[in-house]
This record gives structure tokens, sequence and C-alpha cells, in this order.
């Protein structure tokens, strides 16, 4: 079975004129997250972090040592995006053999995957027990950061994708997913193809990890330190 290295982005539900509309309003103090709206502070501030109030925008994904392919909301549709890439993964477990499909990723398990999913039972992808299947049961799921949580005394504070990244000699986003959120909504979707850019390095993480091991728990602590620092002096400026 191949490996198919995911990555996605995602919004809040809105409109375009919605949003624009929304920070406007928190921008001018008139919506807060004390407001009797305050939902609609969240659905902003914090929507992009679940499915039940986000959607999927891009989805990123490489398999074995192919291209690297994007499909994009703002191209087709979330519905239509989704269908295409739940497709791709029934395609790739239909084969025979042992051997099962490995998803491979950082933070899939509790965020990838988990939403994706969901958005796929919103659109009605396919029956629920198929979706269930394929997505969550079947596939074998490697996860960068459960994969160092030993080394971390099993916390996932601190195991953020720019921590491993500097820890592993790879280059840093230096920006946070939350902050694509603004390019689509200006429609600069060529921001967040290149955020993307800088965030899919997965293949060759796994690659390194394969052929040289991980790193010790000394050189993580040292990049978590690393991290924190920087962003301790990024409040000071």
């Amino acid at each position: 079975m191949p490996d198919l290295f995911l990555d996605i982005e995602t919004a809040p539900l809105f409109t375009k004129e919605e949003y624009f509309q929304t920070k406007e309003k928190i921008d001018s103090g008139e919506l807060s997250r004390t407001s009797d709206n305050r939902d609609l502070f969240w659905r902003f501030d914090r929507g992009g972090l679940t499915p039940f109030e986000g959607k999927v925008i891009l989805i990123t994904y490489k398999i074995n040592n192919g291209h690297v392919f994007r499909l994009k909301e703002w191209e087709m549709g979330e519905k239509e995006m989704l269908k295409k890439f739940y497709d791709l993964v029934v395609d790739l477990q239909r084969g025979v053999g042992t051997d099962r499909l490995k998803i491979i990723g950082h933070n899939i398990l509790r965020f990838d995957l988990f939403f994706i999913y969901n958005r796929m039972k919103h659109h009605k992808i396919e029956d629920e027990k198929w979706l269930h299947q394929w997505i969550i049961n079947k596939p074998e799921v490697i996860d960068f950061l459960q994969t160092h949580l030993p080394l971390n005394d099993f916390k996932t504070k601190g195991l953020r994708h720019d921590v491993l990244a500097y820890a592993y000699g790879f280059p840093v986003k230096s920006t946070l997913g939350s902050g694509e959120i603004p390019h689509y909504f200006q429609e600069d979707y060529g921001k967040i193809i290149e955020y993307s850019e800088r965030e899919f390095i997965y293949p060759d993480l796994y690659k390194k990890i394969i052929s040289e091991g991980t790193i010790s728990k000394e050189q993580l602590l040292e990049s978590i330190k690393h991290y924190e620092e920087l962003q301790e002096q990024s409040k000071t400026k």
C-alpha cells in the first residue's frame, strides 16, 4: 500500500461579505467575546478550528515519491473537493494484500482527518459507515505529533509544526495557518499556496526519520525552548 502525505487548510463558515462585516464589528469594539452575540465572535475567531463552524479550503497531498497535488475549494467548491479526495483514498485501498494505506502528517489524528471526516458527513459524500471505514478505520495513520509524545513526557504542548521543523533542520513557517484566513476572504489565494509550500515538509521529514531515526529528547526540548523564545521576542516588537 502507498504512503499518502496529507495537510489541509481551513476557514470559518462565512461568506466574504459576512466575514468582513464581522471583522469590522470586532475591530470597532461592537462585537467581543463578552457580547450577547458572542457566538458570532467565536465563529470568527475559532471557526476554522472546528468542522461544525468551518470548512476545508485546501487539501495538499503526495503519494509516495510522486508530485504534490492541491485540491482547492475556491476552484471547485468544498463538496466536490472532498468527493475527489474521498475517491482517491478509496482507490488507494482497493488493492489486495495485508499492507494498509499509510496517511502521514502532523496532528492529523486530532485535526486533519477529524475535520475531513466530519465535513464529508456534512456534505453526505457517502454513507457514514463507508466514510468511517475508508477514512478513519482502515488506513494506518502516522502522526508526527503522536510520534514525538514520548520525547515530551507525553505532553502535546509544544509539539508544533515549527518546533519539529527546526529540530530536524527544515525551514519554519513563521506564521500560523489561521493567518491565512484573511488571505482566503481577500481572494489572495497565492499567499495560501505559498504558506502550504512552506508547511508541507512531511515527505522529507518522514524520509529523514526513517533513515536517521527520531531526534533525542534533549534536541526536542531545545527546539521547544527556541520556539518559545521567538514567540516572546515577537510580542515585544
